[in-house]
């Protein structure tokens, strides 16, 4: 059996471990951080329970959702239906409800749609049944549909309507994308899965699962990959631990499973695959305040461009009981910044000042719980969702059908590599774990 690296300990590097432990591999997953779970993973800041980036799964997860059977843990998980949270749209004009899942009957008594809008609706039907041929968790398998952007689509076989008014906000709330950034070949993979899919919790918060795969795993927490050297005969990584300084260990293989705009800082160039100059992601930064009480109608609000709000997303909830076992999450307020407020921020160097930069839009907002505010949890992502921009598919899948073909010493995972969501991430894991596996089986 191999001597095997696993660096990351999100959710595709652990599912990648997970399957190559249980083959019989000798596994070690390197991860910087201090929690595992990376984007899926719940951490406690001044008092609050905050999402480190996902929230929630959708039950065309087939891949996570057979790793949580796996592992014991089917009785943990919870289905909620699809307008249990009653998501709110403001555009500007007017406010409206939106579905996390796709109803076309639903839509064409939606209120933000004209009647023209509406019946050009149907010209959509025939990709979205297409497009339930494909995985949404494998981008691959849709590059058939990967050669325009999704705003073009859009706006070409239904309306600029549709686009601002429903499209947009999906989007950019949830995601910190705007859709002429992205292929038309996400959005009706997506699409056209997601009608009669569930949305799926963790009943103890979204980093349930990674927690207890780590448990199960040789997980080392504190120590981060600065490169990675290979060679014939395997692979040195050179690692700083926060206990201990720099050292540097020999492996067979390792398993590269951190976002893939940190790929280029590991390998030598000459060892660097092209696709890693591709390779997108949007910034991104939420603020979450813990409130005095709980006497509130909860809500949330998603923002169109049409408004002139620099949040993508707001929400106030009073009870949350979807955190992990043994904490009480106060009564918060969440907070999304639009892309370009994001960016902006970026530019100005405030990523350490979140709260400054969003107390006001809360104060504006909602006033009365504004006045609440006990404490607050700041996040920034310099690299928080992929862009699967139109043709980034079609060059994942030319590396990966090279990954699959070629053996090597060093292969490759993520969510950038299958499609942005946490069950998509561990699909990558699970199916590069499976090529490592067939390629080195004899040793």
């Amino acid at each position: 059996m191999a001597r095997i690296a696993v660096i990351g300990a999100g959710i595709a590097g652990l599912s990648a471990a997970h399957d190559l432990t249980s083959f019989g591999h000798e596994v070690a997953v390197l991860e910087s951080s201090d929690i595992p779970g990376g984007r899926m993973a719940d951490r406690i800041v001044n008092g609050i329970c905050t999402h480190t980036g996902a929230s929630g799964l959708f039950s065309f997860n087939r891949e996570l959702l057979s790793l949580v059977n796996e592992v014991g843990m089917g009785d943990d998980l919870m289905t909620v239906e699809d307008d249990a949270f009653g998501t709110l749209v403001d555009n500007g004009k007017m406010t409206y409800g939106l579905r996390m899942t796709f109803n076309p009957w639903y839509m064409l008594g939606h209120p933000a749609f004209g009647l023209r809008t509406k019946l050009r609706l149907a010209r959509m039907l025939p990709d979205i049944l297409r497009a339930r041929r494909t995985d949404p968790c494998l981008m691959q398998t849709a590059i058939h549909l990967d050669d325009e952007s999704v705003t073009d689509y859009i706006t070409r076989k239904v309306s600029s309507e549709f686009l601002e008014n429903y499209v947009e906000p999906y989007f950019r709330a949830p995601g910190h994308w705007e859709p002429e950034w992205l292929s038309r070949g996400l959005f009706l993979s997506f699409l056209g899965n997601v009608v009669g899919a569930k949305q799926v919790f963790f009943r103890r918060g979204i980093g349930q699962l990674t927690r207890r795969l780590a448990q199960r795993l040789n997980v080392r927490l504190n120590e981060k990959a600065l490169a990675i050297e290979p060679s014939e005969a395997g692979c040195s990584i050179r690692i700083s631990a926060t206990a201990g300084g720099e050292r540097v260990e020999a492996y067979d293989l390792v398993v590269c499973a951190v976002q893939g705009s940190r790929v280029a800082a590991l390998l030598p160039k000459q060892h660097l695959p092209a696709v890693f100059g591709d390779v997108q992601y949007t910034r991104g930064a939420r603020v979450y305040y813990s409130l005095s009480d709980r006497n509130f109608e909860d809500r949330s609000v998603w923002y169109t461009r049409g408004s002139s709000s620099r949040l993508s997303l707001f929400a106030a909830w009073s009870n949350d009981t979807i955190v992990p076992e043994g904490f009480e999450q106060p009564a918060y307020v969440q907070c999304e910044m639009t892309p370009q407020r994001s960016e902006e921020i970026e530019r100005q160097g405030l990523q350490g000042q979140l709260d400054a930069c969003v107390r006001g839009d809360v104060a504006a907002i909602a006033p009365e719980l504004h006045s609440r505010i006990v404490s607050c949890a700041e996040q920034w992502w310099d690299d928080m969702i992929p862009v699967w921009y139109p043709g980034f598919a079609v060059k994942a899948a030319a590396f990966l059908e090279a990954q699959g073909r070629n053996r090597s010493r060093v292969y490759f995972c993520g969510d950038y590599l299958s499609q942005p969501h946490a069950g998509a991430a561990c699909a990558s894991g699970r199916n590069v774990a499976r090529t490592v596996i067939r390629h080195w089986r004899g040793t």
